[in-house]
């Protein structure tokens, strides 16, 4: 009798299939980015994530544990994205064309995952203890990579007049909140209904405002 072939399903894993770390990570991310870390419990994050509710403390300890691997897994799955692109560059490279690239990927990038633009607004409007957490691990980080590509670009009169830091702060804002904003964007402009319309009229007014 012939032996079965398993077949690998196509696309997302289902919930069932992910190992429970994946899931709970997941929903921690969006129950967070929803509802902010006061108003999630551990529970509406088991529910979401179809496991056991003490799964969660046994393997992240309590909620703020819980909240500091999103962190650290948000870091561990961006930063190396970024870095790729800075590294990646030729000499027939411009930094202008480099970092048009990096902010094009982090448009994408926020994009691919809403929550986690407002995951990151909600903790900087909060300005608290675990703000200091976000800028340790992901914000001080990201603007380390990009500054270099950034004062490279100024420097080359790729991109207008502007303190490198404070470029990096405004377009970072900028990008973060236009995708948080995207429902209230749509009530008068129809690009922000369409999924491509909107990523392409961000990255061109983005361009348009910041390069010269």
């Amino acid at each position: 009798m012939a032996a079965k072939v398993a077949v690998k399903r196509r696309g997302r894993p289902r919930k069932t299939e992910q190992p429970k770390s994946v899931a709970i990570l997941q929903a921690a991310l969006a129950a967070f980015a929803g509802h902010g870390f006061d108003g999630t419990n551990l529970r509406q994050i088991a529910t979401e994530a179809e496991i056991d509710v003490a799964l969660i403390p046994h393997q992240f300890g309590s909620k703020l544990g819980l909240w500091r691997a999103v962190v650290d897994d948000i870091a561990e799955r961006t930063l190396p994205d970024f870095r790729s692109i800075i590294e990646r560059g030729s000499p027939e490279t411009s930094a202008g064309e480099t970092l048009q690239l990096a902010m094009a990927r982090m448009i994408d990038h926020l994009c691919d995952t809403p929550q986690l633009a407002m995951f990151v607004v909600n903790e900087v409007g909060e300005q608290g203890e675990r703000f200091e957490y976000v800028y340790d691990r992901l914000v001080r980080p990201m603007h380390d990579l990009l500054l270099p590509p950034i004062r490279a670009a100024h420097a080359s009169g790729a991109i207008k007049d502007v303190n490198p830091d404070f470029f990096f702060a405004t377009f970072t804002a900028a990008i973060s909140m236009t995708v948080v904003m995207r429902p209230f964007i749509a009530r008068f402009s129809s690009h922000a209904k369409k999924e491509q319309a909107f990523r392409r009229e961000l990255k061109r007014a983005l361009l348009a405002v910041g390069f010269a």
